[in-house]
């Protein structure tokens, strides 16, 4: 149960969406250096990113 006001727990939400979004940005860049090297599982408030070798996405909920 979270303890801030819903608009509190809104923007910590889409702040933790865009930090997903430039995750998936870094995880691709690194699978353009280095195909096929790179895999990963990730997981934070509002989003989400699975995959290998390049294609990330931050997938929102």
């Amino acid at each position: 149960m979270h303890t801030e006001s819903d608009d509190e727990l809104r923007t910590q939400t889409a702040r933790s969406q865009e930090i997903g979004r430039q995750i998936a940005e870094l995880l691709n860049e690194a699978a353009r250096i280095a195909p096929n090297a790179v895999a990963a599982q990730v997981t934070g408030l509002g989003f989400s990113i699975r995959g290998a070798g390049g294609g990330f996405v931050a997938r929102t909920r």
